[in-house]
């Protein structure tokens, strides 16, 4: 009934997972190609039980009471203030991106319909920050308090030890499999650091288990596809090592859109000169080096980690009507403000970003144990979300937010203005045939009001695409 192959012991025989056996250890003689037999032994154990080792947030016990104890902070009016200041209490500041992982380690609700579609629970954050602006601490620290947290960083990333490799089993002679971080974290939390640092072939193997939370695999004479229900946190440093504080944001994060698209929420970390804060932060630090077990947290991390797991284990919340209608309007209202940008309608927020707010509403309800998702975690989760499409989405020459500057890297007002310069091409050829000056296509797109920078820009654009090409100096022709 409960062999080694059924799901209820799949944390027993999956690749990756540490278990102990219970059994009896044998010398198996091994065999030479002539026949005879070799001088050296291979140990075998012939097992009579096992179990696995590593707890999971649904496997963690929990006593009686702990369970009064997480009953009680639950009840409290302030239990996400008390939550927050817990989470990373030696890291000053930074309390929307605390909340923000608060609520990953709840998680929203895993749902399975009927017809096989999964929808993921897990809410997946990237943060992109100025050196020494304290990611690795908050990475660390989060690692620490999922049962099964896995920390990872950068250059020592591949994407086979992300994911999971085919490795030739000596014993049997055939090939095996090896899990990676994500696949060893199934329904724990994997931190990856220095993302920036990883190669675009590493970071295109996350693609699936970001999205589908599962890893498949097809190598040597294996298929198979491992479980990734892995929540991921994130951290990266912007293109030049440091913000530009008069750039735009998205267009300093050195990352596949392909990627970006995949995270929930995205949190600009800027190191910026401010004396008060400055101030404030010295002193922090100061006084942790002092005096090192000063300000110890309101929750320890024992029954922190225990309050996660028992959320997470007893507390499967229901979208109330009214978070539905608050979610609804937001959704809506924020669609309709993608102004018409010469043509082409910015589009503020996708689906994507309404499945977000469902997961962090879900999450916020878990945090107080309530079998109901109000409108009070709905606001929470829009007010988290907006934080961070101000700072990452905002369009300065629209002035409005445009999702599109993520997702694609590129905004409505310059994907018109490529467009406008591409139909003064096929206007201008028309009139002087193949070869067409690109000084006319300046002067022709200044009267659009397309600046000569920018039309340099776009013309480049195009011929790296291979829509035009430069058959002589100064000319263009469409391909």
């Amino acid at each position: 009934k409960e062999d080694l192959v059924s799901p209820i012991t799949e944390k027993r025989t999956n690749p990756g997972s540490k278990i102990v056996i219970t059994g009896i250890v044998k010398e198996v003689p091994i065999h030479l190609r002539s026949g005879a037999k070799s001088t050296s032994f291979e140990l075998l154990m012939e097992a009579n039980t096992s179990h696995a080792i590593e707890e999971d947030f649904y496997q963690v016990l929990i006593a009686e009471d702990e369970e009064k104890e997480i009953k009680r902070l639950a009840a409290d009016p302030n239990v996400y203030d008390i939550l927050i200041r817990s989470l990373a209490h030696s890291i000053h500041g930074y309390e929307d991106i605390k909340e923000a992982m608060l609520l990953q380690l709840f998680g929203g609700v895993h749902k399975r319909r009927t017809d096989g579609v999964v929808s993921r629970g897990d809410i997946h954050i990237l943060l992109v920050g100025d050196p020494g602006s304290g990611k690795s601490q908050l990475l660390k620290r989060i690692s620490q308090l999922a049962p099964k947290g896995r920390y990872v960083s950068g250059k020592g990333v591949s994407g086979a030890g992300l994911t999971a490799a085919v490795v030739r089993d000596e014993f049997l002679g055939g090939w095996s499999l090896e899990a990676g971080a994500l696949v060893l974290a199934n329904n724990g939390v994997c931190c990856i650091d220095e993302m920036d640092k990883m190669s675009n072939e590493d970071r295109a193997a996350m693609h699936e288990a970001l999205e589908q939370q599962s890893v498949s695999i097809s190598k040597a004479n294996i298929q198979a596809t491992l479980l990734a229900r892995t929540t991921v946190l994130a951290a990266a440093n912007p293109k030049f090592g440091r913000f530009d504080p008069f750039g735009i944001i998205a267009e300093q994060i050195d990352l596949p859109p392909t990627l970006i698209n995949r995270f929930d929420l995205i949190f600009p970390i800027k190191d910026l000169p401010e004396p008060k804060k400055d101030e404030q932060i010295a002193t922090h630090i100061l006084t942790l080096h002092q005096n090192p077990d000063i300000g110890e947290a309101e929750i320890p991390t024992n029954l922190l980690k225990k309050y996660v797991s028992y959320a997470r284990q007893h507390s499967h919340p229901v979208l109330s009507d009214e978070a539905i209608e608050e979610i609804r309007e937001f959704y809506v209202k924020m669609r309709g403000q993608g102004g018409d940008e010469k043509g082409l309608r910015s589009v503020p927020i996708s689906a994507r970003q309404l499945e977000a707010l469902i997961r962090m509403s879900e999450a916020s309800a878990k945090i107080r144990l309530s079998p109901k998702v109000t409108r009070r975690d709905s606001e929470r989760a829009i007010k988290l979300l907006m934080s961070c499409l101000e700072q990452v989405g905002y369009d300065r020459e629209t002035g409005k937010i445009d999702i599109d500057r993520i997702s694609t890297g590129m905004g409505a007002s310059q994907r018109s203005k490529i467009f406008g310069v591409k139909e003064i091409i096929q206007n201008l050829e028309t009139a002087h045939g193949k070869m067409i000056p690109i000084d006319d296509v300046i002067k022709a797109a200044q009267e659009k009001g397309i600046s000569e920078n920018e039309t340099t820009e776009i013309i480049d654009r195009l011929k790296r695409q291979g829509d035009v090409y430069e058959p002589r100096r100064g000319f263009i022709s469409r391909i």
